[in-house]
């Protein structure tokens, strides 16, 4: 046992003093963490990874999230994965990894222990009908993934109760970081013109985009007045940062604890 654990660090430590070099040197002004305040070795072949809000790599004494898991010498995830809010010890993600792509069931939760999201992955891709709920337990949207891995929206319901989408018609939102964006949708997919919108103040539009049968064609910023025709910038999808976990992205140091205030 004491050479696994053994190998095991030795095996993180390899991995992160070159993802480290590497990282630095695409962004030689930013500021990571060290990769060995980032995680625990919690015995045989498993690890505790500790993640930021929007899962990148943090240390652990200002981590939002831990990840309980087994790390192969392949550097990738295997097994069974569960993570947990660090505040209040409940369950965020549940899952499995096979070949170090996400298989199976995964369930997502809000901070509050409500269930956020439930759906199938199959070989690292969302498939089938995935719905989700508002942290109030209320019924959100179902999501369809088909095989081009985009998704339709089926049905949604606004935060009252209210359903605005039903059979792949109605009006689709979602509200964001004082923000809103949504628009139009038809037969599951974007329609027309969709915009982003602040919620507070004068509510200004700040971007919009135009689709045409679910194709995107083209989108303004609007406070920059940068036109872009590669692709939307939005997505349709909830809770999509627990991926970023795979990329073992390293995210900034805690932030230094304020000295106390003389008397």
């Amino acid at each position: 046992m004491r050479y696994r654990l053994v190998l095991l660090g030795f095996i993180l430590i390899s991995w992160a003093t070159s993802g480290q070099a590497q990282q630095r040197k695409a962004s030689p002004a930013a500021a990571v963490a060290n990769i060995r305040d980032c995680y625990r070795i919690a015995g045989k072949d498993s690890i505790a990874f500790f993640y930021s809000t929007t899962y990148l790599l943090t240390p652990a004494g200002c981590a939002a999230i831990r990840r309980h898991v087994r790390f192969d010498s392949t550097r990738v995830f295997k097994g069974f994965v569960r993570d947990y809010w660090m505040h209040n010890n409940l369950l965020a993600l549940s899952g499995a990894y096979r070949g170090g792509k996400k298989e199976g069931v995964f369930e997502l939760y809000h901070r509050t222990g409500e269930l956020a999201a439930r759906g199938h992955y199959h070989e690292g891709r969302q498939v089938g009908d995935w719905a989700y709920w508002y942290p109030s337990g209320k019924p959100r949207q179902v999501l369809s993934f088909g095989a081009g891995g985009e998704p339709m929206v089926q049905q949604f319901w606004n935060e009252a109760g209210q359903q605005l989408v039903r059979a792949g018609n109605g009006t689709w939102y979602r509200d964001e970081d004082e923000m809103r964006w949504g628009g139009t949708v038809v037969n599951g997919i974007p329609d027309g013109r969709w915009r982003l919108q602040r919620l507070t103040g004068k509510k200004d539009l700040v971007a919009s985009e135009k689709y045409s049968k679910g194709h995107f064609r083209n989108g303004i910023d609007i406070g920059t007045g940068e036109i872009y025709l590669d692709q939307s910038r939005i997505s349709l999808n909830d809770w999509e940062d627990y991926s970023t976990a795979e990329s073992f992205k390293l995210g900034p140091p805690c932030p230094p604890v304020a000295a106390p205030k003389q008397e």
